[in-house]
């Protein structure tokens, strides 16, 4: 899950299909100031199908509709699954060191500006364990990227 960057969305669907996500949702959050259009959904269905060939993946990642962060909250996540929320300027355990072999990870990064902290409460109360993504402050383009090659490093160990 990560919050729709005003640029970039398209740079962070090429290289998540190509480290091997199962799924993309764009987020609508409180900060965040985009809502695309559906022709950029469909062309981040063509930049996945692309990737896919490119990486020589067999699995094109599924490309949900943006949604509100507080209705993928209440809708819940499947059994198995293992949620984390990237967040900043708190004292919370890194990614790595809270990684669990699970059936799925999911792993939902903020907009520009972080997430609010009712945002982070309510994720929180969804069973989602804050974790950082290192000392730095990161965009939102990049953090994705970072924590699936945390995500990936962790699981081909």
């Amino acid at each position: 899950m990560v919050a729709i960057p005003k640029n970039g969305f398209d740079d962070i669907v090429r290289a998540a299909t190509e480290l091997g996500v199962y799924r993309i949702i764009p987020l609508l959050t409180e900060r965040g100031l985009v809502n695309p259009s559906p022709q950029k959904i469909d062309r981040w269905r063509k930049i996945a199908r692309e990737a896919v060939e490119q990486s020589e993946r067999q699995i094109i990642p599924i490309i949900e509709e943006p949604q509100p962060f507080l209705a993928i909250l209440n809708r819940g996540v499947s059994p198995g699954t293992t949620c984390y929320i990237g967040v900043t300027r708190r004292t919370v355990d890194p990614l790595l060191s809270q990684l669990q072999t699970s059936t799925e990870i999911t792993m939902a990064i903020g907009p520009e500006g972080g997430w609010t902290e009712a945002e982070i409460e309510q994720a929180i109360a969804a069973d989602f364990l804050p974790v950082s993504l290192g000392k730095r402050i990161l965009r939102t383009i990049t953090a994705p990227l970072v924590a699936l090659a945390i995500i990936n490093a962790y699981l081909d160990s």
